[in-house]
């Protein structure tokens, strides 16, 4: 018995040894697999915008979801929208192929960084950098080019369903289905469709009462005492790199708006789903008419622009800015009443004491803004808007030139202006 005991103690040594083995061939096997899975997605991208799916043994719709995933990680990386467009001949005696003169001809009608692939035997995908409200317009240059490369192909035919991002959805299958779904729904009357972008706190609020609100809310600008100078760090998904985009307008470098709704929406969505506070700012510039008057438009340009980068030094850069109407601004941020009260004061003094250089000129101004919080003012966006709209109403009217949180014993008596910024958009 003795002579299997240096066996027996040898064994763990052992056991040890062949794990140790086991594990390296696993751990190898799987980066082989991620390598061979990486250059097969770079082969694709490589061969799709040429060759045909069929010739590279590859099915269709796969080709539409790595272009997707390939689009979808660019857009979101830049804070910019784009369109997913399912174009269908509807004529089973046109071959669909990517060197057609059908495919080529919407090649033709688009921006050489979009992108065009055969969806199916009828139908080509277009994925284009664009905002929602430019969907119809690049529908109209796709017929009209086809029209020109195309003779054969009738036009009356062509039906496009359309899906926006982010508005309809943040994955690629969710844009698919919708625009799948859009394409159903064309017809002689209505050849190219987009659903309209619905905020799914409305869906929610008419099944549901007032969800409970838990965890610790953060203020959208720094509270710390003496920092009200000091610009915010921005992260690299911030306003810094969100310029580059053609979402944001020129002048102030915050989001335009057309793309305020999208943008917002998909935001006060995600806060309420985890169970964060927000609230809305609705900020008016004054004295413009008046500074245009007497300085000139250039001037009072200046003045907008330089309100819009003291919002921007004093935001967190997770927190959404949007130009609204001629000479104001929304701000959505995620905090809670509380803070949003101290916001609003400290955003008005800030602005307030600021000097804008404008040419030789130095120049102040004043703001006037309003303040609607989630959930106390309303649980999706709309009812935020249209609360924080009518204190901004109120005060330009009253000439309070301050900040104010939603009362409706107080602001109610303002009515109710047409939703602008805060829209859907159709094709």
């Amino acid at each position: 018995m003795q002579l299997f005991f240096p066996m027996i103690a040898v064994l763990p040594g052992m056991l040890t040894g062949v794990l140790s083995v086991v594990a390296a061939v696993v751990v190898s096997f799987v980066a082989i697999a991620l390598i061979a899975s990486y250059y097969r997605f770079q082969h694709i991208v490589q061969q799709a915008e040429d060759t045909h799916p069929k010739d590279m043994d590859v099915p269709t719709p796969d080709i539409l979801r790595v272009q997707l995933a390939r689009y979808l990680t660019g857009c979101s990386q830049r804070g910019s929208s784009f369109t997913l467009s399912l174009i269908q001949a509807n004529d089973p005696s046109l071959e669909i192929r990517m060197d057609s003169p059908f495919v080529e001809s919407i090649k033709k009608a688009v921006r050489h960084d979009d992108i065009v692939c055969v969806y199916d035997a009828q139908t080509v995908a277009l994925v284009a950098e664009a905002e929602p409200n430019d969907s119809e317009s690049v529908f109209a240059r796709i017929t009209s080019k086809v029209a020109e490369i195309c003779p054969e192909v009738s036009i009356e035919l062509l039906r496009a369903g359309i899906a926006s991002y982010p508005g309809h959805g943040l994955r690629g299958n969710e844009l698919l289905d919708v625009a799948k779904e859009a394409l159903e729904k064309t017809d002689m009357d209505r050849p190219a469709f987009m659903p309209e972008i619905i905020d799914a706190d409305e869906e929610d609020e008419e099944e549901s009462q007032e969800t409970s609100m838990e965890g610790e809310e953060e203020s959208s600008i720094d509270e710390e005492e003496g920092s009200s100078d000091a610009p915010a760090e921005k992260s690299p998904g911030g306003w810094a790199e969100r310029r580059k985009s053609g979402m944001l307008d020129e002048l102030t470098g915050v989001l335009k708006p057309s793309a305020v709704s999208a943008y917002m929406q998909r935001m006060m969505n995600d806060l309420r789903h985890k169970k964060k506070k927000a609230a809305l700012f609705c900020i008016g510039v004054n004295n413009i008419d008046h500074i245009t008057r007497f300085h000139g438009e250039e001037t009072a340009d200046d003045i907008i622009a330089g309100v819009s980068r003291i919002l921007q030094d004093n935001v967190r850069a997770t927190d959404l800015i949007g130009r609204h109407e001629k000479h104001a601004f929304l701000v959505l941020a995620q905090v809670s009443l509380e803070n949003a009260e101290t916001i609003g004061k400290r955003i008005s003094t800030l602005i307030q004491q600021s000097e804008i250089v404008s040419g030789t000129k130095k120049l102040k101004t004043t703001i006037t803004l309003g303040v609607a919080a989630y959930p106390e003012h309303g649980r999706n966006l709309h009812a935020l808007y249209k609360a924080g709209q009518k204190v901004l109403d109120y005060n330009r009217e009253n000439d309070i030139r301050a900040y104010a949180i939603y009362d409706p014993e107080i602001h109610d008596s303002m009515p109710s202006k047409p939703i602008k910024s805060i829209k859907a958009m159709k094709a």
